[in-house]
Protein backbone atom coordinates (compact mmCIF):
# COMPACT_ATOMS: atom_id res chain seq x y z
CA UNK A 1 0.00 0.00 0.00
CA UNK A 2 1.32 3.36 -0.99
CA UNK A 3 2.71 5.44 1.72
CA UNK A 4 1.30 9.19 1.43
CA UNK A 5 2.00 13.10 2.72
CA UNK A 6 -0.96 14.97 2.43
CA UNK A 7 0.16 18.80 1.97
CA UNK A 8 -1.49 21.84 1.92
CA UNK A 9 -0.16 25.40 0.21
CA UNK A 10 -1.41 28.69 -0.97
CA UNK A 11 -3.83 30.53 0.36
CA UNK A 12 -5.89 27.71 0.95
CA UNK A 13 -3.07 26.81 3.22
CA UNK A 14 -3.71 30.22 5.48
CA UNK A 15 -7.26 29.20 5.82
CA UNK A 16 -5.94 25.77 7.23
CA UNK A 17 -7.85 23.94 4.33
CA UNK A 18 -6.35 21.59 3.11
CA UNK A 19 -8.97 19.74 0.89
CA UNK A 20 -11.63 20.52 -1.85
CA UNK A 21 -15.04 18.55 -2.73
CA UNK A 22 -16.30 18.94 -5.86
CA UNK A 23 -19.30 17.12 -7.77
CA UNK A 24 -17.92 16.71 -11.16
CA UNK A 25 -19.90 15.52 -14.73
CA UNK A 26 -18.09 12.94 -17.17
CA UNK A 27 -19.24 12.21 -20.65
CA UNK A 28 -19.54 15.63 -22.76
CA UNK A 29 -17.00 16.34 -25.30
CA UNK A 30 -16.28 19.15 -27.44
CA UNK A 31 -16.18 19.53 -31.36
CA UNK A 32 -12.90 17.82 -31.16
CA UNK A 33 -13.63 14.71 -29.69
CA UNK A 34 -12.02 15.31 -26.15
CA UNK A 35 -13.66 14.66 -22.98
CA UNK A 36 -14.62 18.14 -20.89
CA UNK A 37 -15.80 17.25 -17.13
CA UNK A 38 -17.13 20.07 -15.12
CA UNK A 39 -19.03 20.95 -12.15
CA UNK A 40 -22.26 20.54 -11.10
CA UNK A 41 -24.23 23.54 -10.60
CA UNK A 42 -26.99 21.96 -8.01
CA UNK A 43 -28.25 23.92 -5.09
CA UNK A 44 -29.97 21.96 -2.98
CA UNK A 45 -31.86 23.57 0.25
CA UNK A 46 -30.63 20.61 3.03
CA UNK A 47 -34.01 21.67 5.10
CA UNK A 48 -36.51 21.68 2.69
CA UNK A 49 -35.05 19.22 0.71
CA UNK A 50 -35.99 21.81 -2.16
CA UNK A 51 -34.12 22.05 -5.38
CA UNK A 52 -33.46 25.87 -5.64
CA UNK A 53 -30.33 25.62 -8.78
CA UNK A 54 -31.14 22.91 -11.18
CA UNK A 55 -28.94 20.66 -13.01
CA UNK A 56 -30.01 19.83 -16.54
CA UNK A 57 -26.76 17.32 -16.58
CA UNK A 58 -28.07 15.35 -13.35
CA UNK A 59 -31.96 14.82 -14.63
CA UNK A 60 -30.28 13.59 -17.42
CA UNK A 61 -28.70 10.90 -15.88
CA UNK A 62 -31.72 10.58 -13.67
CA UNK A 63 -34.20 9.96 -16.61
CA UNK A 64 -31.67 7.63 -18.18
CA UNK A 65 -31.63 5.77 -14.87
CA UNK A 66 -35.82 5.67 -15.09
CA UNK A 67 -35.51 4.17 -18.72
CA UNK A 68 -33.18 1.33 -17.36
CA UNK A 69 -35.40 0.34 -14.70
CA UNK A 70 -38.10 0.42 -17.39
CA UNK A 71 -36.18 -1.52 -19.96
CA UNK A 72 -35.29 -4.01 -17.22
CA UNK A 73 -38.82 -4.94 -16.51
CA UNK A 74 -39.75 -5.35 -20.02
CA UNK A 75 -36.91 -7.59 -20.63
CA UNK A 76 -35.68 -5.20 -23.64
CA UNK A 77 -32.13 -6.71 -23.19
CA UNK A 78 -31.00 -4.69 -26.56
CA UNK A 79 -32.24 -1.22 -24.82
CA UNK A 80 -31.02 -1.71 -21.57
CA UNK A 81 -27.24 -2.95 -22.72
CA UNK A 82 -27.16 0.60 -25.00
CA UNK A 83 -28.27 2.66 -21.76
CA UNK A 84 -26.29 1.18 -19.47
CA UNK A 85 -22.85 2.13 -21.75
CA UNK A 86 -24.33 5.69 -21.83
CA UNK A 87 -24.20 5.85 -18.17
CA UNK A 88 -20.63 4.59 -17.76
CA UNK A 89 -19.96 7.37 -20.01
CA UNK A 90 -22.24 10.22 -18.27
CA UNK A 91 -21.74 9.91 -15.04
CA UNK A 92 -21.57 12.40 -11.69
CA UNK A 93 -18.07 11.95 -9.46
CA UNK A 94 -18.44 12.91 -6.33
CA UNK A 95 -14.87 13.29 -4.12
CA UNK A 96 -12.44 15.34 -2.11
CA UNK A 97 -9.67 16.32 -3.68
CA UNK A 98 -6.05 16.63 -2.09
CA UNK A 99 -2.51 16.79 -2.83
CA UNK A 100 -0.02 14.15 -2.04
CA UNK A 101 3.06 13.63 -1.77
CA UNK A 102 4.09 9.68 -2.06
CA UNK A 103 7.34 7.91 -1.02
CA UNK A 104 9.23 8.23 -4.11
CA UNK A 105 8.33 12.14 -3.56
CA UNK A 106 6.05 12.19 -6.67
CA UNK A 107 3.44 14.60 -6.21
CA UNK A 108 0.06 14.61 -7.48
CA UNK A 109 -3.30 14.87 -6.68
CA UNK A 110 -5.14 12.26 -4.42
CA UNK A 111 -9.03 11.65 -4.60
CA UNK A 112 -11.00 10.62 -2.13
CA UNK A 113 -14.38 9.32 -1.59
CA UNK A 114 -16.75 10.97 1.39
CA UNK A 115 -15.63 8.00 4.12
CA UNK A 116 -12.09 7.68 3.32
CA UNK A 117 -12.00 11.29 3.82
CA UNK A 118 -13.90 10.56 6.84
CA UNK A 119 -11.64 8.30 7.94
CA UNK A 120 -8.41 10.71 7.32
CA UNK A 121 -10.22 13.31 9.26
CA UNK A 122 -10.10 10.85 12.61
CA UNK A 123 -7.12 10.04 12.07
CA UNK A 124 -5.58 13.62 11.94
CA UNK A 125 -7.77 14.72 14.95
CA UNK A 126 -6.23 11.79 16.89
CA UNK A 127 -2.69 12.80 15.83
CA UNK A 128 -3.47 16.27 16.82
CA UNK A 129 -5.06 15.80 19.93
CA UNK A 130 -1.69 14.03 20.64
CA UNK A 131 -0.03 17.14 20.08
CA UNK A 132 1.65 15.88 16.65
CA UNK A 133 0.16 17.91 13.39
CA UNK A 134 0.37 15.50 10.86
CA UNK A 135 -0.09 18.19 8.07
CA UNK A 136 2.98 20.69 9.40
CA UNK A 137 5.68 21.45 7.28
CA UNK A 138 8.53 20.09 9.32
CA UNK A 139 6.77 17.33 11.97
CA UNK A 140 4.42 15.52 8.86
CA UNK A 141 3.22 12.10 8.54
CA UNK A 142 3.22 9.33 6.24
CA UNK A 143 -0.51 7.72 5.59
CA UNK A 144 -2.04 4.40 4.57
CA UNK A 145 -5.02 3.77 3.50
CA UNK A 146 -6.80 0.75 3.21
CA UNK A 147 -9.65 -0.65 1.75
CA UNK A 148 -12.43 -3.00 2.73
CA UNK A 149 -15.26 -4.57 1.31
CA UNK A 150 -17.44 -3.21 -2.15
CA UNK A 151 -19.78 -0.64 -2.85
CA UNK A 152 -22.05 0.78 -0.86
CA UNK A 153 -19.90 -1.78 2.61
CA UNK A 154 -16.92 -0.30 1.18
CA UNK A 155 -15.42 1.26 4.61
CA UNK A 156 -11.65 2.55 4.71
CA UNK A 157 -9.36 2.24 7.40
CA UNK A 158 -6.18 5.06 7.64
CA UNK A 159 -2.98 4.84 9.87
CA UNK A 160 0.34 6.72 9.92
CA UNK A 161 3.30 5.02 8.46
CA UNK A 162 5.96 3.75 10.64
CA UNK A 163 9.46 1.82 10.97
CA UNK A 164 10.51 -0.63 13.19
CA UNK A 165 13.18 0.96 15.31
CA UNK A 166 15.66 -1.02 18.12
CA UNK A 167 15.72 1.15 21.78
CA UNK A 168 18.42 -0.20 23.93
CA UNK A 169 16.50 -1.91 27.07
CA UNK A 170 13.10 -2.19 24.96
CA UNK A 171 13.78 -3.84 21.64
CA UNK A 172 11.93 -3.40 18.64
CA UNK A 173 9.36 -0.81 18.74
CA UNK A 174 7.07 1.15 15.92
CA UNK A 175 7.88 5.04 15.33
CA UNK A 176 6.34 6.99 12.62
CA UNK A 177 7.73 8.12 9.61
CA UNK A 178 8.29 11.83 9.45
CA UNK A 179 8.09 13.84 6.55
CA UNK A 180 9.57 17.43 6.06
CA UNK A 181 8.95 20.00 3.16
CA UNK A 182 12.32 21.16 2.64
CA UNK A 183 12.92 24.46 0.35
CA UNK A 184 13.17 21.91 -2.68
CA UNK A 185 9.79 20.50 -2.58
CA UNK A 186 8.52 23.60 -1.54
CA UNK A 187 9.32 25.32 -4.87
CA UNK A 188 8.01 22.08 -6.64
CA UNK A 189 4.82 22.51 -5.36
CA UNK A 190 4.61 25.83 -6.76
CA UNK A 191 4.72 24.47 -10.09
CA UNK A 192 3.44 20.41 -9.52
CA UNK A 193 1.06 20.84 -7.00
CA UNK A 194 -2.62 21.75 -7.75
CA UNK A 195 -4.58 24.39 -7.21
CA UNK A 196 -7.07 22.84 -5.45
CA UNK A 197 -10.21 25.73 -5.55
CA UNK A 198 -9.70 26.02 -9.47
CA UNK A 199 -9.41 22.52 -10.69
CA UNK A 200 -13.01 22.28 -12.40
CA UNK A 201 -15.04 24.98 -14.37
CA UNK A 202 -18.45 25.73 -12.58
CA UNK A 203 -21.02 26.40 -15.99
CA UNK A 204 -24.12 27.89 -14.66
CA UNK A 205 -27.67 26.33 -14.60
CA UNK A 206 -28.35 27.74 -17.71
CA UNK A 207 -25.07 26.97 -19.63
CA UNK A 208 -25.17 22.93 -18.09
CA UNK A 209 -28.78 22.68 -19.81
CA UNK A 210 -27.24 24.41 -22.88
CA UNK A 211 -24.28 21.45 -22.88
CA UNK A 212 -27.07 18.66 -22.56
CA UNK A 213 -29.11 19.73 -25.54
CA UNK A 214 -26.65 21.49 -28.12
CA UNK A 215 -23.63 18.92 -27.48
CA UNK A 216 -20.28 19.92 -28.37
CA UNK A 217 -21.06 22.77 -29.79
CA UNK A 218 -22.05 24.28 -26.59
CA UNK A 219 -18.91 22.15 -24.67
CA UNK A 220 -16.62 24.62 -27.20
CA UNK A 221 -18.44 27.80 -26.32
CA UNK A 222 -18.55 27.09 -22.83
CA UNK A 223 -15.66 25.14 -21.52
CA UNK A 224 -13.41 25.41 -24.18
CA UNK A 225 -13.21 29.02 -23.69
CA UNK A 226 -10.24 30.01 -22.36
CA UNK A 227 -9.82 26.12 -21.67
CA UNK A 228 -6.33 25.37 -18.85
CA UNK A 229 -5.36 21.84 -18.69
CA UNK A 230 -7.08 21.15 -15.23
CA UNK A 231 -10.18 21.18 -16.98
CA UNK A 232 -9.97 17.31 -17.84
CA UNK A 233 -10.09 16.67 -14.56
CA UNK A 234 -7.37 14.59 -12.34
CA UNK A 235 -6.40 11.53 -12.52
CA UNK A 236 -6.42 9.05 -10.01
CA UNK A 237 -3.06 8.25 -8.56
CA UNK A 238 -3.95 5.71 -5.34
CA UNK A 239 -6.10 2.27 -5.49
CA UNK A 240 -8.23 4.05 -2.21
CA UNK A 241 -10.31 5.61 -4.95
CA UNK A 242 -13.12 3.98 -6.87
CA UNK A 243 -12.56 4.81 -10.53
CA UNK A 244 -15.98 5.65 -11.99
CA UNK A 245 -14.60 7.81 -15.21
CA UNK A 246 -14.81 4.83 -17.40
CA UNK A 247 -16.09 6.44 -21.12
CA UNK A 248 -17.51 3.47 -22.91
CA UNK A 249 -18.62 4.84 -26.42
CA UNK A 250 -21.65 2.65 -28.08
CA UNK A 251 -20.74 0.14 -30.91
CA UNK A 252 -22.80 1.00 -33.48
CA UNK A 253 -23.27 -2.20 -35.89
CA UNK A 254 -24.19 -2.27 -39.45
CA UNK A 255 -28.04 -3.99 -40.25
CA UNK A 256 -27.14 -7.26 -41.97
CA UNK A 257 -28.37 -7.43 -45.83
CA UNK A 258 -29.43 -10.34 -47.79
CA UNK A 259 -28.58 -10.21 -51.59
CA UNK A 260 -31.41 -11.43 -53.39
CA UNK A 261 -30.66 -14.81 -55.70
CA UNK A 262 -32.88 -15.22 -59.23
CA UNK A 263 -32.95 -18.71 -60.76
CA UNK A 264 -33.03 -18.85 -64.89
CA UNK A 265 -36.29 -20.61 -66.59
CA UNK A 266 -35.90 -22.67 -69.54
CA UNK A 267 -38.02 -21.12 -72.36
CA UNK A 268 -41.25 -22.84 -73.83
CA UNK A 269 -42.28 -22.85 -77.33
CA UNK A 270 -45.35 -20.93 -76.37
CA UNK A 271 -44.34 -18.41 -73.60
CA UNK A 272 -46.78 -17.09 -71.38
CA UNK A 273 -46.44 -14.03 -69.17
CA UNK A 274 -45.00 -14.80 -66.03
CA UNK A 275 -45.56 -12.69 -63.02
CA UNK A 276 -42.52 -11.08 -61.46
CA UNK A 277 -41.67 -12.92 -57.79
CA UNK A 278 -40.73 -9.85 -55.85
CA UNK A 279 -37.38 -10.00 -54.41
CA UNK A 280 -36.76 -11.08 -50.49
CA UNK A 281 -36.59 -7.88 -48.41
CA UNK A 282 -33.31 -8.18 -45.37
CA UNK A 283 -35.79 -8.13 -42.09
CA UNK A 284 -34.27 -5.47 -39.64
CA UNK A 285 -34.89 -6.48 -36.17
CA UNK A 286 -35.11 -3.81 -33.09
CA UNK A 287 -31.73 -5.45 -31.84
CA UNK A 288 -30.28 -3.88 -35.44
CA UNK A 289 -32.00 -0.42 -35.49
CA UNK A 290 -31.10 0.65 -31.63
CA UNK A 291 -27.37 -1.09 -32.32
CA UNK A 292 -27.09 1.61 -35.63
CA UNK A 293 -28.84 4.51 -33.86
CA UNK A 294 -26.58 7.61 -33.52
CA UNK A 295 -26.46 8.38 -29.58
CA UNK A 296 -29.20 11.49 -30.75
CA UNK A 297 -31.44 8.85 -32.22
CA UNK A 298 -31.32 6.73 -29.88
CA UNK A 299 -32.16 9.61 -26.90
CA UNK A 300 -34.90 10.94 -29.23
CA UNK A 301 -36.66 6.91 -29.19
CA UNK A 302 -36.88 7.39 -25.78
CA UNK A 303 -38.21 10.58 -25.58
CA UNK A 304 -34.84 12.50 -23.72
CA UNK A 305 -33.70 14.32 -26.88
Amino acid sequence: MEKLVIVSMGELADKGIWSMYYEVHYGYKNSQGQMRAFQSPLVKNRKTKMIEVPDAALEFIDNLKSKSEAAKKAGDTTTLKRIEEMLERYNLDKNHYVNAIDSQGNIGILKLRHRAKNALDATIKRLRESGVDPLSTDNGRYFLFRRSGTGLDTTFQVEVATKDITVEGVGKVKQDLVHVLTDDILDRLGNEAAKLETLFKRPTSEQVARIVKEGASAVDEILDAKATTTEDGPEDDTDTVESTQTASVPTQTASAVTTPVTTPVAATPTPAPVAATPAPVAQTTTADNIASQSDEEFLKSLGLS
